[in-house]
């Protein structure tokens, strides 16, 4: 069984983004798209880590951040919190303030937050996949799985018209 990540994001383009990303390198992702249901996974799957924006519908990406950090089956899970809209030396700093393990801003730097993940969410040992995912950040074609997942999304709206 692979280690769970738990990514919470409402941009359906980021959230698809980091869930091939991260399962390409052997975890297995969970998504959700508002921070009310990214809590009731927690507590539900109990991820090793959980990938939260930080503006989020019903409960925002600080609460959750919070939330998860206060309660003591959960707070073991380390945070990273993403960010477009709070950006800057202050905002990370209140984000260490506010219980998270890690802070990003959009764009993300895959590289960056691959190394980060790698070195701090260790893969289930004895994982075919942890055996094998060695992928170096730098060899995925960011631009090829960014227009896949544009693609999917433009089909997706097409189809709900």
């Amino acid at each position: 069984m692979a280690t769970k990540i738990l990514v919470v994001d409402d941009d359906r383009v980021t959230s698809s983004l980091l869930e091939r990303l991260l399962t390409r390198v052997g975890y297995e992702v969970i998504t959700a798209s508002d921070g009310a249901y990214g809590l009731e996974l927690a507590k539900t799957i109990k991820p090793a880590l959980v990938i939260s924006d930080m503006l989020l519908p019903k409960v925002h990406g600080i609460d959750l951040c919070k939330k998860i950090k206060d309660d003591r089956e959960l707070r073991g899970i380390k945070v990273v919190l993403i960010t477009a809209v709070y950006k800057g030396a202050a905002t990370q700093a209140d984000a260490r303030s506010w219980g998270a393990d890690c802070y990003f801003e959009k764009p993300i730097s895959t590289k960056d937050l691959l190394t980060w993940v790698e070195k701090n969410i260790p893969k289930e040992p004895g994982s075919d996949k942890a055996r094998k995912a060695r992928v170096k950040p730098e060899s995925l074609d960011i631009d090829k799985i960014m227009n896949e997942l544009q693609s999917l999304v433009a089909d997706s709206k097409k189809q709900k018209k």
